[in-house]
């Protein structure tokens, strides 16, 4: 593994391509409308606002298993890998994007992941109004959008406000991750989780990465094929 003043760079491929497409933005596709169409959302998807506040967990998967958060969770391709590998644990996604929403929703369904739910809300509201205390094991965050320019900075989603509501769900010892392309994005991450109360560790590859992948995530390889070396960073909540 390489290592730089950024941090450790995971994947570096000979091929550069700088261009930076909207991530969320998707072009008219008649056929892909019709795939819109059949996708099939529940039982996986649920509706944010039938929620309680805060949610209780064992009511929302049927068992009293740890839970892990995927920020972000697109097409679920993590998220279906990581269920489909471990039964035992919840995986609970987070997608503001409805049609990735949708289309995660459907895919878990297809694999019959009954141990994953999926929820279409914006990440920090959803922390704040509907995750109890303690009550997570893992957060994982892959490829979050950059928001590149500078006076979209305020957007990103790794700042200050974000971490204080991840160190309050964690539980003691429990787990962040964090991936990114964007090494300007990752040295604002690296210090605002130094300055936060959780403490940085080794990052952990999971077992849906194959190969040399970190995360194996659709971006992941859509990048990887564009030459990006990727940025990774792992905190944990202390126990005291």
């Amino acid at each position: 593994m390489k290592k730089s003043k950024h941090g450790p760079i995971l994947h570096v491929s000979r091929r550069r391509n700088h261009n930076r497409d909207a991530r969320r933005r998707l072009p008219y596709n008649p056929a892909a409308m019709q795939t819109r169409r059949k996708l099939v959302v529940e039982p996986i998807g649920v509706d944010v606002e039938t929620l309680p506040r805060p949610v209780d967990w064992p009511t929302l998967f049927g068992n009293a298993n740890p839970v892990e958060i995927e920020i972000g969770c697109g097409k679920g391709t993590f998220l279906t890998e990581q269920a489909k590998a471990r039964p035992d644990v919840n995986f609970l996604g987070i997608e503001w994007a409805r049609w990735f929403w949708r289309y995660a929703s459907d895919r878990l369904r297809r694999h019959g992941c009954l141990n994953a739910r999926t929820v279409r809300a914006e990440a920090l509201y959803f922390l704040t109004e509907f995750v109890p205390d303690c009550s997570v094991s893992a957060m994982h965050v892959y490829f979050p959008d950059p928001w590149p320019k500078k006076r979209h900075h305020k957007r990103r989603l790794l700042q200050a406000p974000f971490l204080q509501q991840v160190q309050r769900v964690l539980i003691p010892g429990g787990r962040l991750q964090i991936v990114t392309d964007h090494k300007g994005y990752f040295e604002q991450i690296q210090q605002a989780v130094g300055a936060s109360a959780l403490r940085v560790v080794d990052y952990a590859r999971p077992g849906s990465a194959a190969g040399r992948e970190v995360v194996g995530t659709n971006f992941e390889r859509k990048y990887a094929r564009e030459g990006r070396p990727f940025f990774a960073l792992a905190a944990v909540r202390p126990w005291t």
